[in-house]
């Protein structure tokens, strides 16, 4: 089974990003973020 943890990236502002180790968009929230793990990449996580 394969994990997916996000890249945290700090701006200059101090403020957290999340980036995709798989394909490298950038997200302002978590919740964003695992929308795109689900939908983009969900097929790593069936059987």
């Amino acid at each position: 089974m394969a994990v997916l943890k996000a890249i945290k990236v700090r701006d200059r502002d101090g403020e957290i990003f999340f980036r995709c180790p798989r394909c490298g968009m950038v997200f302002k929230r978590s919740k964003d973020y695992i929308k795109h793990i689900n939908r983009a990449h969900g097929h790593l996580f069936k059987k």
